[in-house]
């Protein structure tokens, strides 16, 4: 039996709980307006995936990415909030599990198991996901092994009927996880699965099975 909830029962977002692994999104950014100022369109319009990775004082690294897609927020949400299918196209996400649904916080809990690299054993985490539907969702750390866990997706109208799906997180895995090791999966994996959201979404939009 699927897991996959409609957005009345608060559905969850398999990626935005990736997001939730290995990722912070800093608390006084949420209370502001998106920042699109670092986006070049042209380069979206391209089907090129913008990903910028750095440093900073307060965490170990932030990231920023976006990609345009082709069809409407609505399509991209009923993708990020399938949460089951995660392991499809999520690399390093083994399994994802609905634990909690609060109706009066519009929020849903999950437990997802993750293995970042081979020479790592798997290990689970719990994270809380907000819904702002269909502009933002919100992740927040309940527990597990990695020390910040905190991050934020968004739905950004681009041109004609496209979405701008855009990334923004810092993050500090902490111990048992070196930095150096969830900064090399963030480069490698950030791309595929932006990727593999738009063509799920465009496939979708044109009919395609």
């Amino acid at each position: 039996m699927r897991t996959r909830l409609r957005l009345d029962a608060m559905t969850g977002s398999a990626f935005a709980g990736w997001v939730a692994v290995i990722a912070q999104w800093s608390g006084p950014l949420l209370a502001q307006d998106l920042d699109l100022s670092w986006i070049d369109h042209e380069r979206l319009k391209t089907g090129e995936i913008l990903a910028e990775f750095g440093d900073d004082r307060r965490f170990k690294g932030h990231i920023r990415a976006a990609v345009l897609i082709d069809a409407p927020a609505e399509r991209i949400w009923e993708i990020l909030e399938d949460c089951e299918s995660a392991p499809e196209y999520v690399p390093n996400v083994l399994s994802c599990e609905l634990r909690e649904t609060s109706k009066e916080q519009n929020s849903q809990v999950f437990r997802q198991r993750v293995k970042v690299a081979w020479f790592l054993p798997s290990f689970e985490h719990e994270f809380r996901l907000v819904y702002k539907p269909y502009s933002r969702i919100d992740v927040n750390r309940v527990s597990g092994p990695l020390s910040v866990l905190d991050g934020a997706w968004w739905l950004v109208p681009g041109p004609g009927r496209g979405t701008i799906l855009t990334y923004y997180l810092d993050f500090d895995p902490g111990l048992p996880i070196p930095n150096f090791v969830v900064g090399r999966m963030l480069m490698r994996d950030v791309p595929v699965v932006l990727t593999a959201v738009r063509d799920r979404a465009e496939a979708a939009k044109s009919g395609a099975p």
